[in-house]
């Protein structure tokens, strides 16, 4: 339930914006337009490439010392969950061409057409691009009224699109921006993606402090950047909110320990977004979503969405990739293997379907 929260963070705020600014007048709608406007970065067009699953060369080092072979969290076991039925459909392999994958990566969503969405959270500062942080693959099928998430783990092994060669996925971001960081994600499950949603980290600080503070409920204590965050529920400002969401070498569950904690900070900010008592904050809240989110969704898209996406994305199932932490010439990677990519790329298919 909460990872599902995560998945709606960015995507429902706007839309819960979007509604909000039809409701409060003019010159709120005018601020909407000039927001989308101002967030609007459209993607470059790349020639379609089908992951060669069968082909791949294997890492031959062995696991890293007290690595293990999947995820350790909270939430249920993490594995690719497939029920019977979407076994049974999978039999029959679903396969990429070019005209499939350019309606995936182009879909109407004024006729309610299946599409996919990768969710950036990254961490840029002045003079640094950064890394992604949290990737979330969200394909969403409005007639069936269902959604599949992916969370990625930052340091899983993919091969680079620009150079041919393997490394950490979140370096995408940091060699190519987002369109690498897309390609990077469409290489690793052979799944086209439609758009994008990018937010910066160091936002998080004024659109925080704009909303009046979150609440959370803290699962251990720690000690972060001179803050101390006891066990327990607890009320904090945006500096100590981001400080909150980026500790992870602390962390016993590593990455995935941050990720439920930047789940539960960013879950509370659209609880207050969408509260009535946040209309009258909507100019400067507009105005930190100019500043720290990028999207290639139009006006005209978020529209679509709020009127008819909304249930498939309130209804959102979970995937977990089944890896295993690896050391590799010295680096440790989160390794996931050509068939259980292939398993995911198919789940994701299904989903994507628009029978």
């Amino acid at each position: 339930m909460k990872r599902a929260l995560m998945i709606k963070i960015t995507i429902f705020s706007l839309i819960s914006i979007l509604a909000l600014a039809t409701l409060s007048g003019g010159y709120i709608w005018y601020s909407m337009q000039k927001t989308m406007d101002a967030m609007y970065e459209p993607l470059p067009s790349v020639a379609w490439i089908q992951p060669d699953f069968e082909n791949e060369v294997q890492p031959s080092e062995a696991p890293a010392s007290g690595a293990v072979s999947v995820p350790v969290m909270a939430s249920p076991a993490p594995k690719v969950v497939v029920t019977a039925a979407v076994k049974e459909q999978a039999q029959s392999e679903i396969v990429i061409n070019k005209e499939v994958a350019q309606r995936l990566r182009h879909p109407n969503l004024s006729a309610e057409e299946p599409f996919s969405i990768l969710l950036l959270g990254v961490d840029e500062r002045a003079g640094d691009r950064g890394r992604s942080d949290t990737m979330i693959l969200l394909t969403v099928q409005p007639k069936k009224k269902s959604a599949t998430a992916l969370s990625i783990p930052r340091d899983t092994r993919v091969i680079m699109p620009n150079t041919g060669k393997y490394d950490k996925i979140n370096h995408a971001y940091a060699f190519g921006g987002t369109s690498l960081a897309v390609e990077a994600v469409e290489h690793l499950f052979g799944v086209p993606i439609a758009y994008y949603m990018k937010t910066n980290m160091e936002g998080l600080v004024s659109i925080v402090d704009t909303v009046g503070g979150v609440d959370i409920d803290n699962p251990r204590k720690f000690d972060f950047v001179g803050y101390s965050f006891a066990a327990g529920p607890q009320h904090l400002n945006g500096e100590q909110a981001l400080a909150y969401s980026r500790m992870r070498k602390e962390d016993p569950q590593g990455d995935f320990g941050r990720t439920q904690r930047q789940r539960q900070v960013l879950a509370n900010v659209v609880d207050r977004v969408v509260s009535v008592n946040s209309i009258t904050k909507l100019p400067r809240l507009l105005s930190h979503l100019s500043e720290f989110v990028r999207t290639n969704l139009t006006s005209q898209n978020m529209i679509d969405l709020a009127l008819n996406y909304r249930p498939a994305i309130n209804n959102v199932e979970t995937l977990y990739i089944n890896g295993q932490g690896q050391m590799i010439k010295g680096i440790y990677y989160y390794v996931v293997k050509p068939e259980e990519r292939q398993k995911i790329q198919q789940h994701l298919l299904i989903n994507l379907d628009p029978t």
